[in-house]
């Protein structure tokens, strides 16, 4: 067998010690003013956000605020409805981990409760024509599960009055904007 000696070069620690504590010192340098750059960019961006939003509240007008309310109004009645189904889910998951069985609820529990007595009701029941419909129909109450009824549209309404908003306030902003370069 071959035995290779191997013998370390001596090093000279305290150069590279000096050399990374250097280095080191430079980085805390650069980082110290990049901090305070930073911080001045943020407050000169916080400073033009806060103009940029009064110049645009102070020209919107009552059907603006009619209309974003509407959207408002439609996103907190949407979440209710998801708030709804995730509150459907967390009860089922409850009685799944206590009992071993997934307890469903299909669209057909509100339905009967929301419609019992009525003449859609009573078609369901005993139809005396558009028999194919009625079955379609049937099919689809007792195979949508309640929570995916509640969770979807929700989420969707959400997704698209969110779009809307945003959308008509980039529009009302660009108005205003080109209003005020528009004046002398």
């Amino acid at each position: 067998m071959t035995y290779t000696e191997f013998n370390d070069p001596k090093t000279d620690r305290a150069s590279w010690a000096q050399c990374i504590s250097g280095t080191l010192d430079q980085i805390l340098a650069f980082c110290r003013e990049a901090g305070k750059e930073i911080g001045t960019l943020a407050r000169k961006a916080l400073f033009r956000g806060v103009e940029e939003t009064r110049f645009f509240f102070s020209r919107l007008t009552t059907v603006d605020f009619v209309c974003g309310g509407l959207t408002l109004t439609t996103m907190f009645v949407a979440s209710l409805f998801l708030l709804s189904g995730l509150g459907l889910v967390s009860y089922q998951v409850f009685l799944w981990l206590k009992d071993g069985i997934w307890p469903e609820f299909p669209v057909a529990v509100a339905f009967n409760f929301l419609f019992e007595n009525t003449g859609l009701h009573q078609w369901l029941n005993n139809p005396e024509s558009w028999f194919g419909l009625q079955k379609v129909f049937e099919w689809l109450l007792e195979n949508i599960p309640l929570s995916m009824a509640l969770v979807v549209p929700a989420i969707a309404t959400i997704g698209a009055m969110t779009c809307v908003m945003v959308t008509a306030l980039a529009i009302r902003y660009y108005q205003f904007k080109n209003n005020e370069e528009g004046q002398p």
